[in-house]
C-alpha cells in the first residue's frame, strides 16, 4: 500500500532545506485536506515553483504524473480514518499513561525473548562479515532501525548501506546481485508489497541478492527471501519497533564479539 504521508515525510527528511522538492512536500503535508481539487498550476504557484518542478517531484516520489499524485491525495481521507486506533495498546491506563505504556512495552518484549532463533542471528552475523556489499532497509519506523544498525556496525568497522527514500531503496534492491546481502526489517512482513507495489523486484532470480527478513509475521512465503528471523508480537502501539531495535542491537553485539575472536 502506497503511504503518501510517509513518502512526503521521507522527502522532507532527505532533501536540502528550501529545495523545490522540500517546499512541495512540506506544502502538501500541511495542506493535504484542501488539495483534492487543486490543479498543477495552483500547487506550483502556492509552492513558488514551476509546473515542471511539480512534474519532477511526482516522478521523484514514484508517481507517473500529477494526476496519480491527486489520486493519492484523494485517498488520504480514507486511509486517515483507518489510523484512528493506531495509538491503542494493551493495558492502557488514562490515569497512568506513561507507566501503562512502558509496562506494555516490557510485556511485549517478554514475548519476543523465547521466540528468537539465536542460531539464525548468528548465521546472519556471519553473512554480514563475509559479504562485502551489505544493505539494510525498512519501511517507516523500521527504516530507523536500519539507520541505527548502519551506525552501530560502522563503529565496528563494517560499512553497510541504507537510505531513507523508498525510491532509492527500490533502485538499490533492483540493481543488487548475488554478491549483495540485504537485510529487511519489516514487523508486518509487507515491506516488498509496499515498496514494490506493482512490480516484482527481480527479473532474474538466479542473480538476485541474498535477502534476510526480520519480521513478526510467521506465515510468509516470499520467493525471493532466503532467510527469516521471526519474533512474537502483540501488534499494538507498544510493540513496534522495539523488537526490531532489540534484534538489531543483538546483531551488532554478536558482530563485535565475532570480530574479537581470532580465526
Amino acid at each position: 500500500m502506497f503511504n503518501l504521508m510517509i513518502i512526503l515525510s521521507s522527502m522532507i527528511n532527505s532533501e536540502p532545506f528550501g529545495s523545490n522538492n522540500y517546499k512541495i512536500a512540506k506544502y502538501i503535508i500541511e495542506n493535504i485536506e484542501d488539495l483534492e481539487d487543486c490543479s498543477v498550476s495552483q500547487l506550483a504557484k502556492s509552492c513558488y515553483v514551476s509546473n515542471s518542478s511539480i512534474s519532477r517531484f511526482c516522478r521523484d516520489i514514484g508517481m507517473s504524473d500529477f494526476n496519480a499524485l491527486k489520486n493519492q491525495i484523494a485517498k488520504f481521507g480514507i486511509s486517515h480514518e483507518t489510523t484512528k486506533d493506531k495509538y491503542e495498546f494493551q493495558s492502557y491506563d488514562p490515569h497512568q499513561p506513561a507507566k501503562s505504556y512502558i509496562t506494555s512495552v516490557i510485556d511485549n518484549l517478554k514475548l519476543v525473548i523465547p521466540s528468537i532463533d539465536e542460531q539464525a542471528i548468528q548465521k546472519l552475523v556471519k553473512d554480514i562479515s563475509q559479504y562485502k556489499n551489505v544493505a539494510a532497509f525498512g519501511y517507516r519506523q523500521s527504516e530507523n532501525v536500519a539507520l541505527n544498525l548502519q551506525y552501530d556496525l560502522q563503529t565496528n568497522g563494517k560499512h553497510i548501506f541504507t537510505c531513507i527514500k523508498f525510491i532509492e531503496q527500490a533502485e538499490y534492491i533492483e540493481q543488487a546481485n548475488q554478491d549483495d546481502l540485504i537485510i529487511i526489517f519489516s514487523d508486518t512482513g509487507t515491506y516488498f508489497d509496499r515498496v514494490f507495489e506493482r512490480v516484482k523486484p527481480f527479473k532474474n532470480m538466479r542473480t538476485k541478492p541474498k535477502i534476510y527478513m526480520i519480521t513478526s509475521c510467521h506465515d510468509l512465503d516470499i520467493p525471493y527471501v532466503d532467510e527469516y528471523i521471526y519474533y512474537h508480537s502483540r501488534h499494538d502501539y507498544a510493540s513496534h519497533p522495539y523488537p526490531l531495535m532489540m534484534i538489531a542491537d543483538v546483531i551488532c553485539v554478536e558482530y563485535a564479539h565475532m570480530k574479537k575472536i581470532p580465526h
